[in-house]
């Protein structure tokens, strides 16, 4: 099991890299990108090899296992489910500076950055990304498709609804629940629950779509 594909060849795609690297599972690794500004050639050190329409060609040549790199969730579990449909198994990697308990349980597809804490009994669901130096406290329970992003802190037993973007240093109090698709400005602490699909900004935190019926 040494060959690896990895979706997505921008500034996300670089910190995968990274973390691949530090795991040393893989020795072959390749990127595919859909973005008609990427053509094929060198990116840091690894091959673009073209895009979506490679999947087949890169499974039949032995490339086993792949990884999503994109920050995007929804662009992201496309990518995850168009990978797998074709007969590539999502891997996941956890950087040797992280910390994660034993205790904890970390899905097919994730991927966990440098410094990241997720401590005893969590569970992380598909597909997420718990980013650079991010705090997943005990209990804390993670849907498919999240992210949680470099600097957040959640208290422990916090629930992350799936596709639910957690932004830069935000704080989410204990026992705290975020719904499905909900997102959390950067810099935001949330002392209750998050509706699902809401947006919330501040400090203590205020849902956007209240904020815009105050303004009327």
């Amino acid at each position: 099991m040494n060959k690896l594909l990895i979706w997505g060849a921008g500034g996300h795609g670089k910190v995968v890299l990274d973390v691949v690297r530090a795991q040393a599972t893989f020795t072959d690794i390749v990127f595919i990108d859909d973005g008609a500004r990427i053509s094929c050639g060198d990116f840091q050190g690894c091959r673009i090899v073209g895009d979506r329409t490679e999947l087949t060609r890169l499974r039949a040549l032995g490339y086993t296992h792949f990884v999503v790199a994109i920050g995007c969730n929804d662009v992201r579990a496309k990518c995850f489910r168009a990978a797998f449909e074709a007969g590539i198994e999502p891997a996941t990697f956890i950087h040797p500076a992280a910390a994660v308990s034993r205790c904890a349980t970390i899905a097919a597809g994730t991927v966990v950055m440098a410094k990241a804490v997720i401590n005893a009994a969590s569970v992380v669901g598909t597909n997420c990304i718990v980013n650079s130096g991010a705090i997943v406290e005990h209990d804390c329970i993670l849907a498919d498709h999240v992210h949680v992003a470099p600097g957040v802190v959640l208290g422990g037993g916090v629930g992350i609804g799936a596709y639910s973007l957690v932004g830069l240093n935000s704080s989410v109090l204990p026992g705290t629940e975020i719904g499905e698709r909900a997102i959390v400005g950067a810099g935001t602490v949330v002392l209750a629950n998050v509706a699902p699909g809401d947006t919330v900004v501040g400090a203590p935190a205020r849902s956007l779509r209240q904020l815009a019926t105050t303004d009327r």
